[in-house]
């Protein structure tokens, strides 16, 4: 029998990273991150057959240089970041590394707003922040070079744990059935969600060296947000949450020319009326629809779906 060695790599996990830049009036800023390093390598093969280092990059000198490389540059995002992990990497060791993959996590720190300051006067706090959850931002940035060649780079962002919720203008009817189903159609519904999203910027952007990637990210996620949740007068009805995915997957990459695809994944979390008929009270408000709920996180239904854009583009 011949066994091969397939795809190999060797990075480090959970590098957790904050740091704070200090403006000249005394405004500070914070980025809390949490990264992900891997390295592939044409030449590790035989640390796994011959059991020969020469060729591995320590761990821990990969959790080194994240400190190190995040003291000596400045980056307004965290795409900005990997990618200078990513050209570090390739550059530093070109004999050993010829890929790598760096996922980043950052974390949601918003100044304080409401607080006076010594002249009794109310303005954004220098220094002081409030976490703000649980959804976080991140980013994939993969990068591969080979002596005499062009840096090869891609990227993906997004986020996960987006929780978003409306209470009614939702409903789920007319499904198939047999004999296993138990689910009645309704007709009005909560609709509740945490998403999780992730879309790919185009390899234009990746050549770029003033792209705004928090700009971007913002704008997709207001784009997505305000789709779930339609005009704040009267809303948008949802028939089922895959169509009201599409919508939000469509209107984003409509907006967006610099991203190629978007993945949206998007489990229902239920809000079950309680049965208060039971104890000889009424679950139905003035227009006939529950109102007293307990909600349930497990099971809980899964919508995953794929956008991409088609070469007519006309057909977005």
């Amino acid at each position: 029998m011949s066994i091969k060695l397939g795809f190999n790599a060797h990075g480090k996990g959970r590098v957790r990273l904050v740091k704070i830049t200090k403006s000249s009036d005394g405004t500070n800023y914070i980025q809390q991150l949490t990264v992900q390093i891997l390295l592939e390598g044409d030449n590790m093969a035989d640390v796994y057959l011959k059991g020969d280092n020469s060729t591995v990059i320590a761990t821990d000198t990969c959790k080194n240089t994240v400190y190190c490389l995040a003291s000596t540059n400045d980056f307004k995002s965290i795409e900005d970041f990997g990618i200078i992990i990513v050209k570090h990497f390739l550059n530093e060791y070109p004999t050993i590394v010829n890929g790598i993959s760096v996922v980043i996590y950052s974390d949601n720190w918003e100044r304080l707003t409401d607080i006076k300051d010594s002249n009794n006067i109310i303005t954004p706090h220098k220094h002081a922040f409030k976490r703000i959850g649980p959804k976080k931002s991140f980013t994939k940035v993969q990068g591969q070079k080979r002596p005499n060649t062009s840096l090869l780079l891609s990227i993906q962002s997004g986020f996960i744990n987006l929780e978003i919720l409306k209470t009614t203008r939702s409903g789920f009817e007319k499904f198939h059935r047999d004999r296993y189903a138990s689910l009645p159609d309704v007709k009005d519904r909560l609709l509740g969600t945490s998403a999780t999203v992730e879309w790919s910027f185009c390899s234009s952007v990746t050549t770029k060296s003033n792209f705004d990637f928090n700009s971007v990210n913002t704008s997709i996620e207001k784009a997505l947000i305000e789709t779930f949740a339609g005009p704040s007068d009267v809303g948008v009805y949802s028939p089922s949450v895959q169509q009201t995915l599409y919508e939000m997957g469509h209107v984003a990459l409509k907006k967006h020319s610099s991203i190629t695809k978007i993945t949206l994944e998007m489990p229902n979390i239920h809000n079950n009326p309680f049965p208060l008929e039971n104890y000889n009270f009424s679950n139905k408000d003035k227009t006939g629809n529950p109102y007293i709920f307990y909600p349930i996180d497990e099971p809980h239904g899964m919508i995953k779906a794929v956008l991409e854009r088609n070469n007519n583009r006309s057909k977005l």
